[in-house]
Order: C-alpha cells, then structure tokens, then sequence
C-alpha cells in the first residue's frame, strides 16, 4: 500500500510540473528537437504527458 501511496504522489507531481510548465519545458526541448518537432506540438505532448501522469497517480492512490 505505502509503494502505491508514494508512487501515485510521484506521478502526480511530475503530471503537476508537465502540465503547468509545459511552455518553458517546450522552448527548452524546442531548441534541441527543432528540426523532428514543433514548439506547437511540444506544448500538446507536454500537457498530454502531464494529463496521463496525473491520471495514472490517483489511479495508484485510489484503486489499488
């Protein structure tokens, strides 16, 4: 139970940090794939990432 509670909180947070920062994570991540990606796709992928990984951390806390 205490492995699920701490990796949910994990997933949590780090979906926290994707789906608020993710426009300074995309100009950052922009720079170094500018030539495979878009800073406007970048900024989609980011937010879904967060989305997923928040879901994914109540998943753990609440249904396990």
């Amino acid at each position: 139970m205490e492995k699920e509670l701490i990796a949910g909180i994990i997933f949590m947070v780090v979906g926290i940090f994707f789906f608020f920062n993710n426009k300074n994570i995309s100009k950052g991540a922009y720079k170094f794939y500018r030539v495979i990606y878009t800073e406007k796709n970048l900024k989609i992928m980011f937010r879904i990432t967060g989305i997923i990984l928040f879901i994914g951390g109540i998943i753990l806390i609440f249904f396990k």
